[in-house]
């Protein structure tokens, strides 16, 4: 899959681009690479949008989500 824009990761995912620069911010998702400006996604950024969510109804905050990806980070 090519590099993807954040309204084609936001249109995916099913959100607004914002909670995707939101999570970037906070440091959920790694900053994307720049192309003139533009953010691009690899598609790995899908898979960790679909951790986000699934931990989010499990009822993890999304500061107890990050600790999680720090830590599993950490091991690989």
């Amino acid at each position: 899959m090519a590099d993807l824009t954040i309204g084609e990761v936001a249109r995916r995912a099913g959100m607004n681009a914002s909670v995707v620069r939101y999570y970037e911010s906070m440091g959920l998702l790694p900053a994307p690479k720049r192309v003139n400006g533009h953010r691009r996604y690899g598609a790995d950024v899908m898979q960790k949008l679909s951790i986000i969510a699934f931990a989010q109804k499990a009822g993890f905050t999304l500061t107890e989500i990050k600790t999680l990806f720090q830590g599993i980070e950490a091991q690989v």
